[in-house]
């Protein structure tokens, strides 16, 4: 399902084609002055590449698309892909590790996703704002440390390096911002 759009109606969020290209909308800004028509530029994503840039899209008119999105858990890789499942039909689907290199950090067995779709084509997954991951190995705590906010560093099970509190021990489990990689706290 697709609609025609002007550029200058754009929102963030909003998915379109452009040059053969599915982009979505992370920034818009339109500005008009008087003595000419305005300029529209977008920050947009390519939903096939992962690159970010700026797209000056004056008196464009866009295809704007709507992604099938659906929900699944991440179930394992097999070395060359990862495979996700619908608890709830069972069915699973594969998708290139490559597709997917930043949000490998973050999943687990069970971690829910929301695989994004067009057609036929599976453009990715998004995760939560928040994921619950095992700490593989963390640093022992320092001894003697009278500072209440230190840190040291931890690492996941893919190899994800962040800083957590003192108090955090090999195998416990704690909650991760999956756009920062940043510590949030225990589960």
């Amino acid at each position: 399902m697709s609609e025609i759009v002007n550029a200058r109606d754009l929102r963030a969020g909003n998915v379109f084609i452009y040059h053969n290209n599915l982009y979505q909308v992370i920034e818009h800004s339109f500005n008009k002055t008087a003595m000419r028509q305005g300029i529209v530029k977008c920050k947009v994503k390519n939903l096939r590449t992962g690159s970010i840039t700026i797209e000056v899209l004056t008196n464009e008119k866009l295809e704007k698309v709507m992604l099938e999105v659906f929900k699944m858990n991440y179930s394992y890789d097999d070395g060359d892909n990862c495979v996700f499942m619908d608890n709830a039909t069972f069915e699973t689907i594969e998708i290139n590790r490559k597709k997917i290199e930043y949000e490998l950090k973050f999943l687990e067995e069970g971690t829910p996703v929301t695989i994004n779709k067009y057609g036929d084509e599976i453009l990715g997954i998004s995760l939560p704002d928040q994921v619950i991951c095992t700490i593989a190995k963390a640093e022992d705590a320092v001894q003697g440390n009278s500072v209440t906010n230190a840190q040291k560093k931890a690492w996941l099970a893919s190899g994800h390096e962040l800083s957590v509190p003192q108090f955090i021990k090999t195998g416990e489990k704690v909650i991760i911002d999956s756009e920062t990689g940043k510590y949030v706290g225990r589960n």
